[in-house]
């Protein structure tokens, strides 16, 4: 425990999990998306840490870099400290992002309009600011060599009843077709269960966070335990049903605990190839 507090915190892991799936198109073949996962900004003490994580995601190489939720933990301005920082993460074909259920808690209750427009126009200008594009319930086409795969991006969905439930699968595939390859970003894994893999549309790989292992737990291969698995049956790492995939990513950052023991924070590395 001392030693998570401490150390374990910040000893950043990277995950290597290669895909091939017959319906990728041939440009994509290769490519490198880098998923990252629940900041909380709000939490950290160490902008040298986080200059180390960027540094380790620049020497992936990442084609891609998707950020799936909980930049903060109440507060939008939690984030200002490192956003010089990530603004130096580097991927030529984007960086894009979704919000998670902790991003919504700082925005302004029974107020104005007004008030609250000019709170989500701020901490959108936040994610400019860093480099990361904001996919609500919306998607952007990825183009490679006259190929192209769809990025889609959900607001938060989280199944518990105290989460919110602004995620629209449905207003994020709009102008897209049967025949695309598509990735989705979504905050919390309860969606896939509940939305994404009841849905009509063929989600070829689902990003999501949330879990954070517990920041607790064993994960070496062939096994791996977490009390966070009593509550979330997908927790950690890849899942694969009706030939849709889900990863789960641990995180980067903390929250409530400040450490980390057996669950390191996580860099996912996705190197896709063609089936």
């Amino acid at each position: 425990m001392l030693y998570g507090i401490t150390k374990g915190k910040y000893n950043f892991k990277i995950t290597p999990v290669p895909l091939s799936f017959s319906g990728l198109p041939s440009a994509f073949d290769g490519f490198r998306i880098v998923q990252i996962s629940d900041m909380h900004a709000g939490s950290l003490d160490s902008v040298a840490a986080i200059e180390r994580m960027v540094e380790m995601i620049n020497g992936q190489s990442p084609d891609l870099v998707l950020f799936t939720g909980d930049l903060v933990n109440s507060d939008k301005d939690e984030v200002n400290p490192f956003i010089e920082t990530m603004k130096k993460i580097k991927a030529p074909f984007g960086k894009f992002s979704v919000l998670g259920n902790h991003d919504y808690y700082g925005a302004p209750r029974n107020t104005t309009e007004d008030v609250s427009t000019a709170y989500w126009d701020d901490f959108n200008n936040k994610f400019q600011q860093m480099g990361f594009q904001l996919l609500n319930n919306e998607n952007v086409k990825i183009e490679k060599d006259g190929k192209a795969l769809r990025l889609l991006g959900v607001e938060n969905w989280g199944h518990a009843r105290y989460f919110p439930k602004k995620g629209n699968l449905d207003k994020a595939l709009v102008n897209s077709s049967e025949n695309d390859f598509c990735i989705l970003m979504s905050h919390d894994p309860s969606h896939w269960d509940n939305k994404v893999l009841t849905h009509q549309r063929h989600i070829h790989l689902t990003l999501s966070g949330h879990t954070h292992g517990a920041q607790f737990g064993i994960n070496i291969p062939g096994f791996k335990w977490s009390p966070i698995q009593y509550r979330y049956p997908r927790w950690n790492g890849l899942y694969e049903e009706k030939q849709q995939y889900l990863y789960v990513n641990r995180g980067f950052g903390y929250l409530a605990f400040p450490g980390r023991v057996g669950m390191w924070p996580e860099i996912t590395v996705f190197e896709l190839g063609v089936a």
